[in-house]
């Protein structure tokens, strides 16, 4: 089982949202999980510049660090995305990485693999950005195992952080569980399937602008329907 944990946040693994990934990490390989952690806060992975290249040809003009992430995204099992609430939002770093993957949810990438999110948040206000990266999950053809959100900066408070890091071990734990035995979740299979029809359509529709896209349909997808197992 391989899974993919992606740290938005520009304080690394020291910071909030670093010490809620670091215990679902921890949780993941209970369950005998190989888990790859980047981190973004150095702001390695650079914005978007809209040339479409991606879609034409399959890959991005901008050489950085995304080229690694995507490869082991691809190749993985599982993902998590973390990311701090700034400003009732992810982090710009997390931000550029998703945009700059918008291709691979065209494409349904990551289709039958699973995921799940974690957020940090100083304040009470964070269900935005909760359901934010959940949705992205599902949007990129993941299974959403789960979410947490760790908030007030108890992560950081002797008395309230060993509660707070066992949730996030269980969401890993949960997420490795869900990848061993094939897990589905009946509750989100015509969303899933909502999405995926969504994305053929409007490649299709696009196959003379998106050649790159439109192959990977006919090759990987072509009159494929998801269906619960």
């Amino acid at each position: 089982m391989k899974i993919v944990a992606i740290n938005g946040s520009p304080t690394g693994i020291q910071g909030a949202t670093g010490k809620v990934l670091a215990a679902l990490i921890e949780g993941a390989q209970e369950e005998g999980a190989e888990v790859k952690l980047f981190e973004l806060g150095a702001g390695t992975v650079k914005p978007c510049i809209s040339c479409h290249t991606c879609q034409k040809e399959g890959h991005c003009v901008i050489e950085d660090d995304l080229q690694p992430i995507q490869k082991a995204m691809r190749e993985s099992d599982g993902i998590v995305f973390g990311s701090p609430n700034y400003i009732d939002d992810v982090s710009a770093q997390l931000k550029a990485l998703l945009d700059r993957c918008f291709s691979m949810f065209h494409c349904q990438t990551l289709n039958g693999k699973y995921g799940a999110s974690v957020v940090t948040s100083g304040g009470p206000n964070y269900q935005r950005i909760e359901q934010y990266l959940l949705e992205k999950i599902g949007t990129i053809g993941c299974w959403k195992v789960g979410s947490m959100v760790a908030a007030g900066g108890l992560i950081h408070d002797p008395e309230f952080a060993p509660e707070i890091e066992e949730e996030a071990r269980e969401l890993g734990r949960n997420l490795a569980r869900a990848i061993a035995t094939r897990a589905t979740y009946p509750d989100q299979v015509d969303a899933r399937n909502d999405c995926f029809e969504v994305m053929r359509w409007l490649v299709e529709s696009q196959k003379e602008e998106w050649p790159f896209e439109y192959q990977y349909w006919q090759e990987h997808w072509k009159d494929s329907v998801i269906k619960p197992e």
